[in-house]
């Protein structure tokens, strides 16, 4: 009886055993995952903290600047020199350009207890603690970590770029990047109140500014309230998070708390035809996408014009209503009236300005994204954005009128593809899918012909003389720009031809042709035949 209980008790888990195999086959993606960080920003209600508390917040930002700018003087030191270390010549900054932790805290930081990695070090090149005697260890491995990843970015950058490109210079405060930690570790703490209805969240910072001066063992903590709101509690999770930052911006005079929140996603793979997404970006409309697919045809639902009229009208107003103040303040200031008012009412005005532009700009790219993704249930799909690299340093002074350079210093295309790709990236786009090309004559040539033989007869109407085609202008970049991608894909010219890559016209980064692979199809929409490719 016994030895059928245990048979039975063996089928029984080896039955859970392939259960459990089956269950994480079926939850675990084929594809591969797509990993990256996000920023949510929740604004400190200063508004609620006593004035100690605001000037000891000022302190902290302040004291953890200056530690930072130290550490990156020593980094620069030792950027060609070697240091004894373990009895052995070593270089601070790697041939890979990161940077050494341990031999940054051997220069810097000195020991009391002896561990497994270090040994008891009673002095050292640099000492911060002598410096800074009012800051605790952690403190100073946040600092540090905050001084490696300036240095390591702008190395970066240096790498990519053409141009020599100047050290970092921290004019404005730079905090250092908080860990969050369980219990009482960690220097900061998210703690979450909803009977609260003034601050349902706070931030509990610990830090030794005022305790090691008064000689105190507990270190007393700063408590931050937040402005948590029900957009907050979707997208930030108090478990997910790792990092925070304490950010004053100059313009708003406000603080805020960046929390750094990780995410992974399965890439987006398709065994559907497959088709380009073409995004022209304008002023008056915001955005025109329109798909190229492997039939050559066109249909009304795959055409999108993001444009919302009422949100320009009120930024139109507020404009008008800026300037009008601006000259009012300008005779007030020559004749010598009082003018205190007219600054108030300029200052609120341009925090208007910039809230409303901000929410214009995240609806337009909230509504690509969602066409975007209805077309990505239909096509293999690649999205190819045009971007206007010199067009503010071509309509300068002299060439166009004062309003249109006015409306295109204030245009942020930049900012809208950084955003688009963002948002793509966190539904599992890859990098090679959402490519920037060249916008450069896109407006200017025929999408059926590619003639230049054209001309606007206003701003919407677009017409070829050499086929006598008629198409709305912002439509016909927005193909124009499609098709620049597969012509960069199917015919590469110069070094991008020999090494079978392609750049990206905006980040700088290299894809490979490979990835492209299924383009063959799409090749039609550059032969011109009127019957081939049609237009419904």
């Amino acid at each position: 009886m016994k030895e059928k209980e245990n048979e039975k008790q063996e089928e029984q888990k080896t039955d859970n055993n392939k259960e459990r195999k089956n269950e994480e086959v079926k939850s675990t993606p084929k594809a591969p995952l797509v990993e990256g960080y996000e920023t949510i920003r929740i604004r400190i209600k200063t508004e609620l903290m006593s004035a100690e508390e605001c000037e000891r917040l000022r302190r902290i930002t302040a004291r953890d600047t200056r530690i930072i700018k130290d550490y990156l003087r020593i980094i620069y030191h030792y950027e060609e020199r070697k240091v004894h270390y373990k009895g052995k010549l070593k270089s601070l900054i790697q041939s890979n350009g990161k940077v050494n932790k341990s031999l940054l805290d051997y220069l810097t930081l000195t020991t009391s207890k002896k561990s497994a990695e270090t040994k008891v070090r009673s002095s050292v090149a640099h000492d911060f603690k002598k410096r800074y005697p009012h800051c605790s260890h952690d403190e100073f491995q946040e600092c540090r970590n905050k001084a490696i990843w300036i240095c390591e970015s702008w190395k970066a950058q240096q790498r990519t770029s053409n141009k020599k490109l100047s050290r970092p210079q921290l004019k404005e405060k730079t905090p250092r990047q908080l860990i969050k930690g369980s219990g009482s570790r960690g220097t900061v703490q998210v703690h979450y109140d909803p009977d609260n209805t003034e601050a349902k969240l706070l931030l509990k910072l610990r830090d030794t500014l005022d305790s090691k001066q008064c000689g105190k063992r507990n270190n007393p903590k700063l408590k931050l309230p937040l402005a948590y709101s029900p957009h907050h509690a979707k997208k930030l999770k108090i478990d997910e998070i790792k990092t925070a930052e304490l950010v004053y911006k100059s313009r708003e005079q406000q603080w805020w708390a960046h929390f750094k929140k990780s995410f992974s996603v399965p890439s987006y793979q398709s065994t559907n035809p497959p088709a380009v997404l073409g995004v022209d970006l304008g002023i008056k409309k915001t955005a025109v996408a329109v798909v190229l697919n492997h039939t050559g045809k066109v249909t009304m639902d795959e055409i999108r014009f993001i444009v919302n009229k009422e949100r320009q009208a009120t930024i139109f107003r507020l404009e008008k209503r800026i300037s009008s103040i601006q000259e009012a303040l300008d005779t007030r200031i020559k004749v010598g009236h009082p003018h205190n008012q007219l600054n108030v009412k300029l200052s609120q005005l341009r925090k208007r300005l910039r809230s409303i532009t901000e929410q214009e700009l995240g609806f337009a790219v909230n509504q690509l994204v969602e066409f975007i993704l209805q077309m990505k249930q239909r096509y293999n799909l690649f999205v190819s954005i045009g971007y206007p690299k010199d067009i503010r340093n071509g309509n300068k002074h002299g060439r166009v009128n004062r309003s249109l350079r006015i409306q295109l210093h204030k245009w942020c295309y930049r900012l809208f593809i950084t955003k688009l790709k963002f948002k793509l990236h966190q539904q599992g786009f890859d990098s090679y899918r959402v490519v920037a090309v060249c916008e450069e004559y896109t407006s200017k040539t025929c999408s059926r012909c590619f003639s230049t033989k054209t001309t606007r007869s206003s701003q919407g109407r677009f017409v070829c003389h050499q086929c006598n085609y008629e198409l709305n202008a912002d439509l016909n970049g927005a193909r124009n720009i499609a098709k620049r991608l597969i012509t960069n894909v199917l015919y590469p010219n110069g070094k991008f031809k020999k090494n079978n890559i392609l750049c990206d016209y905006l980040s700088g980064d290299f894809h490979k042709l490979k990835e492209y692979g299924n383009f063959y199809p799409l090749g039609q929409w550059l032969k011109y035949s009127s019957g081939n490719i049609s237009f419904l």
